[in-house]
């Protein structure tokens, strides 16, 4: 455990965590331990490194992890084949977060001996997430889990089905809004991987998506939409054309329409295999006027059929209402 925790302090210290080392003990225990509490974990860091870890520093470390999507809070399961203990939180895949940062690993350990050995530590953790988190990286195989996301969270979970959990997937329909799916880290590398495995999917987005790029739109750019847009407009901007080429390069498998209903607060999705529709979520945006923030979610992960089918005719009659796209 403790060379699986200097394999992520050192990326946590990267991504200007204030207290690395108390989030990699945090995330690494919450992994391989759960379910767990914090004073387990706090138990397993004092182990290691004595009275230099303490319970405000696992807070702070949890705090700074949730802010940036490393995990997402949960707040109760219905119908699940397992229980949380108190800490019912979501680690997001330990390999996607490896891969994220792979450049800037290579800068603490320069040899190619250094960076063999911490890919063997990250492989350690996976085989840790996937025995504990199970199939959906949600620590449940049946049911439902609700909770509290970020939008780099949910991206992260999306990767974590589609290239990891649920290779399987044959289809998945979207309906989202504006702005933050092109805010997260760069994802087209996981999905060109999927789409040439033969993925489909239905996009459908409100209008506002495309309005906000059109240079000669006379509608009004909502507040939270100016902000947004003044503090990361030129990362939306460059990842919305790489979705426009990725459009180009699978034209066959991608089709986005729009809607003129602002869903503006949405985020909606199911995921299909060849025995049909296994995975939903229903999420709504907390709103909030700080662009420095990222979005939050509150929302809903159904694994039950019957919730299944009915978030899919929800999307079916958005889709029979909404207009075609053409610049995809």
């Amino acid at each position: 455990m403790y060379e699986i925790i200097r394999t992520f302090s050192p990326i946590f210290r990267g991504l200007s965590f204030e207290n690395p080392r108390a989030a990699a003990i945090y995330y690494v225990s919450l992994i391989i331990n759960f379910p767990t509490s914090l004073q387990g974990i706090l138990k397993e860091a004092q182990a290691i490194y004595g009275n230099d870890i303490n319970r405000q520093a696992l807070h702070a470390g949890r705090n700074e992890l949730q802010k940036r999507g490393i995990i997402g809070r949960t707040y109760f399961t219905e119908d699940s084949d397992v229980d949380f203990d108190r800490e019912t939180y979501l680690p997001a895949n330990p390999d996607i977060i490896w891969q994220e940062n792979r450049e800037r690993a290579r800068t603490y350990w320069k040899q190619p001996e250094e960076m063999a050995f911490r890919t063997v530590k990250v492989k350690e953790l996976y085989e840790h997430y996937r025995r504990n988190f199970k199939k959906y990286g949600l620590g449940i195989e049946t049911g439902s889990i609700t909770g509290l996301f970020n939008v780099y969270w949910m991206i992260r979970e999306g990767i974590n089905n589609l290239c990891y959990g649920c290779r399987d997937t044959k289809k998945i329909d979207i309906m989202a809004n504006s702005l933050e799916s092109y805010m997260v880290p760069d994802y087209f590398e996981y999905t060109h991987e999927a789409f040439k495995r033969g993925l489909t999917e239905r996009l459908l987005f409100d209008d506002n998506t495309k309005i906000l790029f059109d240079k000669n739109t006379k509608r009004k750019i909502l507040k939270d939409e100016g902000l947004m847009l003044k503090e990361y407009g030129a990362v939306i901007e460059q990842r919305y054309k790489k979705f426009i080429e990725l459009g180009k390069d699978f034209r066959d498998q991608i089709e986005v329409r729009y809607t003129s209903v602002a869903y503006i607060t949405n985020w909606q999705s199911i995921w299909y295999n060849n025995e049909g529709p296994f995975w939903a979520c229903d999420f709504r945006k907390l709103l909030s006027l700080d662009p420095k923030e990222p979005p939050y979610y509150l929302g809903t992960i159904y694994l039950q059929r019957d919730l299944i089918d009915h978030i899919k005719e929800h999307f079916e009659a958005a889709w029979a209402n909404s207009i075609e796209w053409n610049e995809v």
